[in-house]
């Protein structure tokens, strides 16, 4: 980057601090990041490099690097790719998906009234005002590994199970009933009528409570291949088309598109798992796990997942009155019985 960028741009994208400790890092630095976008001249994203006064600590870290960066550049397959040294580079990608036309169709009209019921109720009501904050968890990739097969689901399952408990409870007699979700996944790419640079694609899914985790985990698992099995396209069109006419809408009353409007998320909890962050090569030479990747999702509470070789994190952008719950998923993942504490 020195040798292709200005060095008067890089001083302005690029920040050196000194730190007595990495005590309280990532969550003591971390920040949603609006100056990404507050100078037009410049690119979407900054670097913050935090570096120990007093050298390497004991487990060797002698810095903390903090890449503030907009989604619409960025992505969390994106983030794995250059872990591994790779071009995260986005050709324009077709799905080799095809959705049939009367499926299409149907979701593209509903799509346009979603986008405008979703305009004037946005206006009216915020379900979550917040205040929102971040929160970090790291955990021996092992360990979840073990509780993964013991319980006889997939990662992924046991990753959104214990986010679902921590938060809301899920997996106990006292727990929310129902969760609704929403949650990321990687496919080929677009369609003629979709985003064909991100290959994002997010799903839709409702998780019944039930009253012990393993349960609610096996359960879990099943909703997640339902959901699959039932993907006809019909969401990446529903999706295509309410983000359209919201363009078109926003051309003739802007106004009407305020902050507010961003903030309205009908769902209980955001999902993500990204792909697994394997430090290797140049790029990453000299970096240690754990690695940190979330997001700040106005008016959502949303968990990004990080697995990496040895340690999997879990990046919380969550309501402040959520936080203290953290203290649950730091009590079950530092006991050997799954169910343990459940009930």
């Amino acid at each position: 980057i020195a040798g292709s960028v200005p060095e008067a741009v890089l001083r302005r994208l690029v920040s050196v601090e000194r730190v007595e400790s990495f005590e309280g890092f990532p969550d003591a630095v971390i920040e949603s990041g609006p100056g990404v976008t507050a100078d037009p001249d410049l690119p979407l994203f900054r670097v913050r490099a935090f570096v120990r006064a007093g050298g390497a600590d004991d487990e060797g870290r002698r810095a903390f690097l903090l890449v503030r960066v907009s989604h619409a550049l960025v992505e969390g397959a994106d983030s794995s790719l250059l872990s591994r040294s790779q071009s995260a580079a986005h050709p324009v990608s077709l799905s080799s998906v095809r959705t049939s036309g009367p499926i299409a169709a149907l979701a593209r009209a509903t799509g346009a009234m979603a986008a405008l019921a979703h305009l004037l109720v946005a206006n009216l009501y915020v379900p979550r005002p917040g205040p929102f904050g971040f929160a970090s968890r790291a955990y021996p990739r092992a360990q979840l590994t073990t509780m993964a097969r013991a319980l006889g689901v997939s990662q992924r399952a046991l990753f959104f199970a214990l986010v679902m408990h921590t938060l809301f409870g899920a997996g106990t007699g006292t727990g929310k009933r129902r969760i609704s979700s929403t949650y990321s996944t990687i496919d080929n790419g677009g369609g003629a009528r979709r985003d064909t640079y991100m290959r994002i694609r997010m799903l839709f899914a409702v998780f019944a409570n039930a009253p012990d985790f393993s349960r609610f985990a096996q359960g879990v698992e099943r909703q997640l291949h339902l959901a699959a099995s039932r993907e006809s396209g019909f969401n990446a069109e529903l999706n295509a088309a309410g983000v359209a006419t919201h363009r078109a809408l926003s051309r003739v009353i802007g106004f009407a598109y305020r902050p507010q409007l961003f903030a309205f998320m009908p769902y209980d909890i955001v999902l993500g798992l990204i792909p697994p962050h394997r430090l290797s090569g140049g790029l990453t030479e000299g970096l240690l796990e754990p690695v940190y990747c979330g997001a700040a999702t106005p008016g959502a509470n949303a968990c990004v997942i990080v697995p990496g070789r040895e340690q999997v994190t879990f990046n919380f952008y969550i309501e402040t009155s959520l936080r203290p719950n953290l203290a649950q998923l730091d009590a079950l993942l530092g006991s050997h019985d799954v169910n343990r504490g459940f009930s």
